[in-house]
């Protein structure tokens, strides 16, 4: 008589089947012709991978835990490119890159590094040739050469304004400017705002004025593009008169108080003298004790009104004389 039987359980997440065959447990009475002995015939244990199930049971077994090979990335995936910038400003150069480690960028300028970071961008001023390597660790690209130029402004300063003038006629009148600018300087000097021929220097000269020579003067100073103008100035010329004026007088005998006065005592004479009234007299000369005459020339037609006083050797002045009246035709 035999028995069958079948067990089964999970063991590390495979199935196992376990396949018991009992046979030949011969009993006393099973019946004639069968052998009298009782042995175990067989037994026998095979595991079989699910997986092996699941796929067909070709025996291929794929590793769900099987790490997967990164992809490594460095590219520039934009450079800088050259630029042009005028004196005293900064330009930011730009560079933008695909990476999948850490970078290093590597800034140089002139094919010397000025900057060693992280950072994509560089901030500079100074023309010349620019380049970046940037790396990784084991990666590396280089990037295109690129440029900086900086243009020169130009500029023009005048650090010294002509200034007023008063003469006579017949006077020589100077007036000049000094500049400085970024290049050569150019100059024109303008009269009543029309451009003098000729006057294109930082002195203008005017030699023997005139009355119609009168006016405002003013210079434009250039260079390049730019140019700055000086304060305009006004140059006065008065007419010079022709009338001539002589007073002479007599030396004094005696003081204030009535006491005399040698001739040894005096040390000079001041001459005081207006064109408009007898109040209004300044001093205009002082003469040495020897000179009893004064002539005065280049006056108007007109009134003019002269005084003396006396200056003894200890400096004492003694009042003003009368006033003598000069008319000029």
């Amino acid at each position: 008589m035999s028995f069958f039987g079948f067990a089964s359980k999970s063991i590390n997440g495979q199935l196992a089947v376990i396949l018991l065959m009992l046979c030949g447990l011969v009993l006393t009475g099973c019946g004639a012709g069968e052998a009298a002995d009782s042995s175990i015939q067989s037994s026998e244990t095979e595991v079989v991978d699910n997986d092996e199930v699941e796929n067909g049971g070709d025996g291929i077994v794929d590793d769900p835990e099987e790490p997967v090979e990164e992809s490594h990335t460095l590219n520039l995936v934009s450079q800088p490119g050259s630029a042009t910038i005028s004196s005293g400003q900064s330009h930011t150069f730009q560079l933008v890159v695909e990476h999948s480690h850490p970078i290093t960028v590597n800034w140089l300028f002139n094919g010397s590094l000025v900057q060693a970071s992280s950072s994509t961008s560089i901030s500079v001023s100074s023309a010349g040739s620019y380049s970046c390597v940037v790396t990784d660790g084991e990666l590396t690209v280089d990037c295109s050469t690129f440029s900086l130029t900086v243009d020169a402004v130009q500029f023009v300063d005048i650090t010294s304004q002509p200034s007023n003038q008063m003469v006579n006629e017949g006077a020589d009148v100077a007036l000049s400017v000094e500049a400085v600018g970024s290049g050569a300087l150019s100059y024109q000097w303008y009269f009543n705002d029309s451009a003098i021929s000729g006057a294109t220097a930082a002195e203008l000269a005017l030699s023997g004025i005139s009355v119609g020579d009168a006016g405002n003067y003013y210079c434009v100073v250039s260079t390049g593009g730019v140019s700055e103008t000086s304060n305009a100035v006004s140059v006065v010329v008065t007419e010079t008169p022709n009338g001539v004026a002589e007073i002479t007088w007599t030396r004094p005998m005696s003081r204030a108080d009535g006491t005399d006065l040698e001739e040894s005592e005096i040390s000079a004479y001041e001459v005081y003298y207006s064109d408009s009234d007898a109040n209004s007299l300044t001093r205009v000369d002082t003469v040495d004790d020897s000179e009893l005459r004064f002539v005065m020339n280049g006056l108007r037609d007109g009134t003019h009104y002269f005084a003396l006083v006396t200056v003894d050797t200890t400096g004492l002045r003694s009042t003003r004389s009368q006033v003598i009246e000069v008319d000029i035709f």
